[in-house]
């Protein structure tokens, strides 16, 4: 009898620990563990080597993303709207940003963007569905069709705190 009160004693919190953490593994992968705010770490090559960039997810289902250069240029007339063509095309190569609603999909371990708005163009109103995966405070998704063209490539997050 002491046996299996001993058993019992043991195995019950190695089960609760068991099932916590498969818990806690599908749980890394839904909306409430994307809100916050992230860092660029990696992105396409179209941004350089040193890439600045920050993603905002809240808790009613909202986002905004944008990723810069480091290097872009200043514009020598000291205007956005008087920029030379090579200062706006360096700019227009070497930024992106868009903002709208977002989803996920634990099923299909996806993240969906719902793009209302965006400096490039073509993005506005279209919906963008990404695999992704989150890693202890790294956050790795797949953009398929990249805005710079080419082929797809992972972006990663890093959570700030």
């Amino acid at each position: 009898m002491n046996h299996i009160r001993a058993f019992n004693i043991i195995a019950a919190p190695v089960l609760f620990l068991g099932v916590t953490l498969q818990t806690g593994d599908a749980a890394a992968q839904s909306a409430k563990s994307l809100v916050g705010s992230w860092t660029i770490v990696k992105v396409g090559d179209s941004y350089g080597s040193s890439p600045k960039g920050m993603l905002i997810f809240d808790a009613s289902g909202h986002y905004s993303l944008t990723i810069t250069r480091s290097d872009l240029p200043k514009f020598a007339s000291d205007s956005r709207v008087k920029g030379t063509a090579e200062e706006n095309k360096a700019v227009v190569a070497g930024s992106i940003t868009h903002f709208g609603r977002y989803s996920v999909n634990q099923a299909d371990k996806a993240l969906t963007f719902n793009i209302e708005g965006s400096t490039y163009p073509n993005w506005n109103g279209t919906v963008q569905k990404r695999p992704f995966k989150i890693v202890k405070d790294e956050l790795t998704y797949t953009v398929a069709t990249p805005s710079a063209g080419g082929a797809g490539n992972d972006v990663i997050w890093r959570r700030l705190k």
